[in-house]
């Protein structure tokens, strides 16, 4: 401890990081690696990335600790004219990196649905009609994420259509990828404005709490994609400025923000957030305020667990090929079960460490220490929800798939941040900003880490995207035996199924692949060609699929995809990386 009990020493909190993340390290890789409880994508990538970036911080944050107390830097009262920049800076950069580091591509299918859904929307529809042709292969075209309602006749994802509507109006503009880096500005702006509301004579607090969000590489790396995640980070900072602005606008305004953030691609997700505020609101006894923000949630439920499913039944017809999954109680039971089967906290919330400031965990620890009880039953202390939040969202540690950082928390970066900064305010000396700095050091190089091996991961699939959609065939047939996620390439052309029409060879029937091959130029993408790419290997037979591939092979089917032939000796020179 420093000057009397309520401050504590940088020291002890950077040695105190350490040690609960090298134990919390260490029981992940007892439980999912030594004991192999199931090797994940998750498990895949925490080995791959998150795992070295952990190790390594850990390690500098423990050497750093002799060195970690006085006051570094002497930054300017946190203004607009200062912060705004630096949030534009930092969109910019977000939308670079779609191009640089995703390299134009959006690697999962969640990803690929919602801007499949914005194609359809930019047109001026609710769903995208079947051509007659394609009917009988609808479902090898869209394998999964589909809506069922009107499933035979048309293709509807099977998301809440807000994020990909928001996607569909910046496409207008020009481009769909300036929905993420648009949405983390506003995310970003929010939170800074409720750290001034929070901690109006703590400009040092405000600028922990803003530099943890601005140096979260799970934010700005989330922002490079279509994801919805970086529109509930964003709506949730909105929601949260504007009730604490107060009056009846500002409670009605973030009622409606609420109302389109449940919109987004799950409804379930901003009612996690809000439900422990209106606890709060009932301890202050603001007993109008909190039946309104109750009551918000009960439209929530109501557009769109039920009016929404309604208008999609009237609209496009009944559920078909698949029961229908938007129902509250199947919601709910998904949930559940999933709790059952998927929870995974500690692979989860370890790559949730990893993607973010390396001292943002244990700032928000000090956060919620500083809550003090009595002011806490009273309604007094913000940090309640915000605490209460944070662990509704770390618990809900389901199995995400692919994922920079725990998506499923994203939503709550924002109130870790702020925790963080209640935490410095309460315990540490003003001005004495040497730790942020060093740990902004630190998250630095994780991130570098992070970035270049997320890079590496999206290559190959980005290099086989761009061979299946350069084939002037009419169909191409995914094989996706013996490579790891394989099937995700099966897509159209941004969001707009076309020729060459793609195809899981596996979900079709040798009656089926026969009438292709009479009809269409068929040719086939599998292990022969996505395996030189770089894709992971992965075990995967399926002995009906060799039956099929054999008796393509004796029907002269299984030409492979192969790019177009260069048009200019320039361009068969460049083809051949100058080999002549």
């Amino acid at each position: 401890m420093g000057q009397g009990s309520r401050i504590v020493s940088a020291r002890r909190l950077f040695l105190a990081g350490a040690i609960g993340l090298a134990l919390w390290l260490g029981a992940t890789f007892l439980w999912h690696v030594t004991y192999r409880q199931g090797i994940s994508l998750a498990v895949i990538l925490l080995l791959d990335q998150d795992f070295p970036a952990l190790l390594g911080s850990l390690l500098l944050l423990a050497l750093a600790a002799p060195w970690a107390e006085g006051k570094g830097i002497a930054l300017p009262r946190p203004t607009a004219r200062i912060v705004v920049p630096l949030i534009v800076l930092l969109g910019m950069a977000a939308w670079g990196g779609h191009y640089a580091l995703f390299q134009d591509y959006a690697i999962s299918r969640d990803e690929e649905v919602a801007r499949f859904a914005a194609a359809y929307m930019r047109e001026g529809l609710f769903a995208r009609p079947i051509p007659v042709e394609w009917e009988p292969y609808r479902r090898a075209i869209m394998p999964e994420f589909f809506s069922p309602f009107g499933a035979a006749d048309y293709w509807t994802a099977a998301y809440l259509p807000v994020n990909s509507a928001i996607q569909a109006l910046f496409w207008q503009l020009g481009d769909p990828n300036l929905a993420g880096p648009a949405l983390l500005m506003a995310g970003l702006f929010a939170l800074w404005r409720v750290a001034l509301h929070l901690m109006p004579d703590r400009p040092d607090a405000v600028w922990v709490t803003v530099l943890l969000g601005f140096s979260s590489s799970q934010l700005w790396v989330t922002a490079m994609t279509p994801y919805a995640m970086t529109g509930h980070f964003a709506l949730n900072m909105v929601w949260l400025a504007l009730v604490l602005r107060g009056g009846v606008v500002g409670h009605i305004t973030a009622g409606l923000v609420a109302l389109i953030a449940a919109g987004l691609h799950q409804w379930h997700f901003p009612p996690i957030f809000i439900a422990p505020f209106i606890l709060w609101m009932l301890l202050a006894r603001r007993w109008t305020v909190a039946a309104f923000h109750a009551l918000t949630l009960v439209a929530i439920v109501v557009i769109w667990a039920k009016l929404w499913p309604g208008f999609l039944m009237h609209a496009l017809g009944a559920p078909a090929d698949v029961r229908p999954s938007a129902g509250v109680a199947d919601k709910v039971g998904s949930l559940f079960q999933r709790l059952g089967d998927r929870w995974q906290p500690l692979v989860n919330l370890t790559r949730y460490v990893a993607w973010n400031n390396i001292l943002m965990v244990p700032l928000a620890m000090l956060g919620i220490a500083a809550m003090r009880w009595r002011t806490m039953i009273r309604g007094q202390e913000i940090a309640l929800p915000l605490a209460l939040g944070c662990l509704a969202g770390s618990l809900l540690a389901l199995a995400q798939g692919y994922g920079w950082g725990f998506r499923y928390a994203h939503g709550f970066i924002g109130p870790f941040c702020l925790l963080a900064g209640l935490g410095w305010a309460r315990f540490r000396p003003q001005g004495a900003l040497r730790p942020l700095l060093i740990g902004l050091v630190i998250t630095g190089l994780a991130s570098s880490f992070l970035v270049w091996r997320t890079h590496v991961f999206v290559e190959p699939y980005a290099a086989s995207h761009r061979l299946i959609d350069s084939s002037e065939a009419d169909v191409v047939l995914v094989d996706p035996r013996g490579g790891l996620y394989v099937t995700d390439l099966v897509r159209g052309r941004n969001g707009v199924p076309g020729k060459p029409m793609v195809m899981n060879l596996g979900m079709l029937t040798l009656e089926q692949v026969d009438m292709l091959c009479q009809s269409y130029v068929v040719e086939l993408f599998d292990r022969a060609e996505f395996r030189p790419l770089g894709v992971p290997l992965a075990r995967w037979n399926l002995g009906r699929m060799d039956a099929l591939r054999a008796h393509m092979k004796e029907e002269g089917c299984d030409r492979p995809v192969q790019p177009p032939l260069p048009e200019t000796f320039e361009d068969a020179l460049n083809a051949a990386d100058n080999a002549m």
